[in-house]
This record gives structure tokens, sequence and C-alpha cells, in this order.
């Protein structure tokens, strides 16, 4: 099995979604599925003459980040037309664990990955949100009574020792990144032959 721990609100775990699932269907291993909102991302204004040489520094180093991300995005054929700057993603972790309970999670998550980066889902909506998990056949989703079990699973996904996202939770040990993908294949098939470096 692979424990995958991602947010949807995260560049990283859309980039690292469709790798994971590719690796787990030629094993047929199964996918754990652990949404997490990660901590919301205040709206980072533009360059300024009055910023700190930290704000300069986050700055430039988000700047980087988004450009590496629009690279690989556009390599792949994924569309990303907003940012997640201000965004809780908290609800739709939560349906996505509604989903999971359904057995339409792989779905789902797809479906909000794709669609909130393409800006054309707002995973903050529980309405809209509602609306994709009947559509998926997992009706019943409750937006208001959402934060207790949330928080749990949250704290159950922490104490395994997951802190960044994405990460993945293979044999009881964390790979932080889709960059562990053939080594988590390697541990999968057996650790046959010398491991990737």
């Amino acid at each position: 099995m692979i424990g995958f721990a991602f947010d949807y609100a995260s560049t990283a775990s859309l980039l690292a979604f469709a790798p994971t699932c590719t690796l787990a269907d030629e094993l047929g291993v199964p996918i754990e599925w652990l949404p997490m909102p990660g901590a919301t991302r205040p709206v980072v204004g533009a360059n300024r003459s009055d910023e700190s040489v930290s704000e300069r520094h986050s700055r430039v180093r988000a700047e980087y980040v988004a450009m590496d991300v629009a690279r690989y995005a556009r390599w792949r054929g994924i569309e990303i037309n907003r940012d997640a700057n201000g965004v809780d993603s908290a609800l739709a972790c939560a349906g996505g664990l509604w989903a999971d309970r359904h057995g339409v999670a792989r779905a789902y998550n797809q479906h909000v990955l794709t669609e909130f980066w393409a800006g054309r889902l707002d995973i903050e909506d529980g309405t809209t949100l509602k609306s994709v998990l009947d559509g998926l056949g997992a009706p019943g989703f409750d937006d208001e009574s959402f934060e207790a079990p949330l928080a749990a699973h949250k704290a159950s996904v922490e104490d395994r020792g997951v802190h960044t996202l994405p990460a993945y939770l293979v044999e009881e040990q964390v790979f932080v990144g889709r960059a562990h993908l053939p080594m988590i294949r390697w541990i999968l098939q057996g650790r046959d032959g010398p491991g990737p470096l």
C-alpha cells in the first residue's frame, strides 16, 4: 500500500497525483488517501521597496518554485490558472475523507485537484463540493460538521510522521515529495537489486 498525504491547495501535490496513481496501478497496490490541509498561504504582495530581507527572500523563493511548477505543468499538459494564496483547503480535505468512505476518493481527488488549479472550482464552497460528491455517488456530505473529524484525521497522519506535503507512507517510512517514487517502487517490488540513488 502507498499512503499518499497531500493538499488540494499544493501544486506539489497536484504534480505528484498522476505519477502516484500510475505507480500504484503498475504495481497493483492500493493507495491510502490522506488529504490534509496545509497552512493557508498568505496573500503575497508584489515586489515592494519597503520589504524586509526575509520578505524578499520568501518572495524570490516562491517565484522560483512557481517557475519550476509552471515548467513541469506545461510539460505534462496540466492547467494552472490560479494560485492558492489565501485559500483554505480544509473543506475540500473533509470532502476527500467523505469520498474515500464512499469508494470514490480517486475520482474526487483528481477532479478537485484538476479543476481547482485550472481555476474552475472553488474548494472553499460547501455547495460546490457537495455537488461534486453527489455527482460521484457520495451524497450526504455535511459541510457544517467537518472540523472535528478532519482534525482527528490530521493528528493521526501527523502522528505517523507526516509534517510536509506531499508525503508518502510506505512500510512505516515517510518519504517527502514525488522525487522518492523510484525508491518507493524499489521498496514495493521487494528491494531487488541496488536501490535507486
